[in-house]
């Protein structure tokens, strides 16, 4: 495994073997080759069972590669243990100990660290002011909602100003509205602390809007690495264009795959919010028409009965007839 974490003094490159990772005879991550920045914050995406977390706790330390080796700048830390690798992780389900106060759930780690009580006081006020939870530190977590609860067990993470702070799936227990919140949070206190993050999410919209970079993984490998905006607009293959937003797939011997001039033994592919109305395009019927407010979603339907979905700016009643068409520069090909 080639997980390099370049520390801030040094901008030197090293090639490491790849990684798998196996219980048993499950192999659950494979030849994974990866380099993420310092002071990035960086996405793994993807699908239950893919992988994402495994590799996330082989960089916490609770996991060893079968082969490869994990990088923190120039240092191998595969032999070394979970506590002494400087990591902090925020879990999915808050583990903030209910028997203490907000104020020494996040002083804990700073006391194992055997801190001074004035430096210990500084650096929780100073986490929970970043989390806006200071007025609440005397409370019990009994008394919080959810989403205070994750912003103590953010603040506990960033107190002791960990080297990498890692996320597993940090906002799936909360409601969509807190979950928009909690990003906003999360990304403020990267931006502010610099901490290098690896943060792990089936969510696609979580990964756009906050990643500096991304990964997406499928069945143990990453399939794709970029920004959010190259890795949805530049998809490197049909799995990523699938996986990223929603996708309408044409075969190159369909009457629209003909129409599109599509590449014999491949697959083309365009999103929703590509397809526009033309006079000269392909003629189609709305089947179903949906007023979202910021858009209209369409159902298309062909005269060979294949179905499009489509993005329009205007409202159609079904049963139009509409010629539909997607601009050059917007349509995916991709080998099968």
């Amino acid at each position: 495994l080639q997980i390099r974490f370049r520390d801030r003094l040094s901008s030197r490159s090293r090639r490491n073997q790849i990684a798998s990772k196996r219980f048993d005879s499950s192999v659950i991550v494979t030849k994974v080759d990866l380099e993420i920045e310092s002071g990035e914050l960086f996405f793994l995406l993807g699908s239950s069972g893919c992988g994402k977390t495994t590799l996330l706790r082989m960089m916490a330390g609770f996991y060893e590669p079968n082969e490869g080796e994990i990088l923190f700048g120039d240092r191998v830390i595969n032999k070394v243990a979970p506590h002494l690798r400087n990591t902090a992780l925020v879990f999915q389900n808050y583990a903030v100990w209910p028997h203490l106060s907000i104020y020494e759930n996040v002083a804990y780690g700073l006391r194992v660290r055997k801190l001074t009580k004035d430096e210990i006081k500084t650096r929780v006020e100073e986490a929970l002011s970043q989390v806006q939870m200071g007025h609440l530190a005397d409370r019990k977590p009994s008394s919080l909602s959810g989403g205070q609860q994750q912003r103590v067990a953010l603040a506990r993470a960033i107190v002791v100003r960990p080297d990498l702070l890692l996320f597993d799936e940090p906002l799936c227990n909360l409601d969509a509205k807190l979950r928009i919140e909690m990003r906003d949070v999360i990304k403020k206190i990267h931006t502010e602390t610099g901490i290098t993050a690896v943060y792990v999410t089936h969510d696609q919209e979580e990964a756009l809007s906050m990643a500096d970079r991304m990964a997406v993984m499928d069945a143990g490998t990453i399939r794709q690495v970029g920004s959010p905006q190259e890795v949805y607009t530049q998809p490197a293959n049909l799995f990523v264009a699938s996986f990223i937003g929603e996708l309408n797939q044409i075969q190159p011997d369909s009457p629209l795959g003909q129409f599109f001039q599509a590449k014999p033994g491949s697959t083309l592919a365009f999103r929703p919010e590509h397809v526009y109305l033309d006079e000269k395009g392909f003629a189609a019927t709305v089947i179903k028409s949906s007023y979202l407010g910021s858009k209209n979603e369409v159902v298309l339907q062909t005269e060979d009965q294949k179905q499009i979905k489509a993005w329009l700016p205007e409202y159609h009643e079904p049963g139009t007839a509409v010629q539909l068409n997607v601009h050059p520069d917007h349509r995916f090909q991709f080998a099968d």
